[in-house]
């Protein structure tokens, strides 16, 4: 897909992250292979926003983003990277013969799923992702209706920001410190939002596959509810893990790195200690394991680090000239 012109000067690049409870941002300048943390700001929801998935405030959410484009003080060149809700995203994995280029696989993918989902294909946007070679490919497919992106795309337009140059999916706002570190072996990277729980794999510092559990942290309200909702979620996210093993066959190999993160963060440590007796490997605090500062918000900050090393790579959408 093709940028804008009016990034290609910029060292300027803006990771926004819509979140359950609040909005944060996060802005950096990008020189080459240094980076330097320019404003951070954050903006608490004043009234419910979220009616389990339902948005029933969107108001909350304009007025946030304002906010946070007023102190990021963040202009038509600044390179934006934001991610839509994860319930808006659908994750399919296809197989493939070897094609010519990704234009004939997005149509060959494309045509795979609203075969299967009965939609019609000028109502969604597929993007993939390129898993293996040689004989065939293992495809992952990203689907989100068009609607969704326009609706998405709407909150920034009545926010008097510029349309981000990169919407991805929610469940991926945090991987890019990740993929550094991930490199070698088996590793496991879970992330709780209000209403879900969703486990992705990496292989050798390749993504290979995300599934979730229901059950989030939308319900937690003190230490107690804590304790016992994570123990649940423990169990849950180990069975998962077992299966996503089996499925793989990667029953040969060990664990390298369990990660895990919520938007909860308050709560997180109580997660950590619960995953620690369930023998998934080294498990980590996601600001542990990526060495970021807790000030920080992880997800805008990795959203900012997307667009500043990979704004080449757009999924889902690319602004368009």
């Amino acid at each position: 897909m093709v940028k804008t012109n009016l990034n290609i000067f910029s060292n300027f690049y803006v990771g926004i992250d819509i979140g359950r409870y609040k909005i944060d941002g996060v802005k950096i300048k990008h020189n080459g292979k240094r980076s330097e943390i320019i404003a951070v700001h954050s903006v608490p929801y004043s009234n419910k926003v979220f009616d389990g998935d339902e948005l029933v405030n969107e108001n909350e959410i304009i007025n946030g983003l304002a906010e946070i484009g007023r102190s990021l003080k963040i202009d038509i060149e600044d390179f934006i990277t934001t991610a839509i809700f994860s319930d808006k995203v659908l994750f399919r994995q296809l197989k493939m013969p070897n094609m010519r280029n990704k234009r004939q696989i997005i149509e060959a993918s494309k045509f795979q799923i609203v075969k299967e989902l009965s939609i019609s294909s000028s109502n969604i946007t597929v993007d993939v992702d390129l898993l293996g070679e040689g004989n065939g490919l293992s495809i992952s497919a990203f689907i989100v209706r068009n609607e969704d992106i326009e609706k998405f795309k709407s909150f920034f337009v009545r926010s008097n920001l510029p349309i981000p140059d990169i919407l991805d999916a929610g469940y991926f706002k945090f991987n890019y410190l990740l993929e550094e570190k991930v490199r070698h072996g088996l590793s496991f990277f879970a992330f709780e939002d209000s209403m879900s729980t969703y486990l992705q794999i990496f292989r050798n510092g390749k993504f290979l596959s995300i599934d979730s559990v229901t059950g989030g942290s939308e319900e937690l309200n003190n230490d107690i509810d804590a304790r016992m909702h994570y123990l649940q979620l423990s169990d849950d996210v180990q069975r998962l893990t077992r299966i996503l093993i089996s499925r793989y066959g990667l029953s040969n190999e060990n664990i390298e790195n369990f990660i895990c993160i919520s938007e909860r963060n308050e709560y997180l440590n109580e997660w950590v200690e619960s995953l620690k007796e369930m023998d998934l490997g080294k498990v980590s605090d996601y600001y542990d394991f990526v060495s970021l500062k807790r000030e920080i918000p992880a997800g805008a900050y990795s959203m900012a680090m997307r667009g500043a090393l990979e704004n080449a790579k757009g999924k889902l959408l690319h602004k368009e000239a």
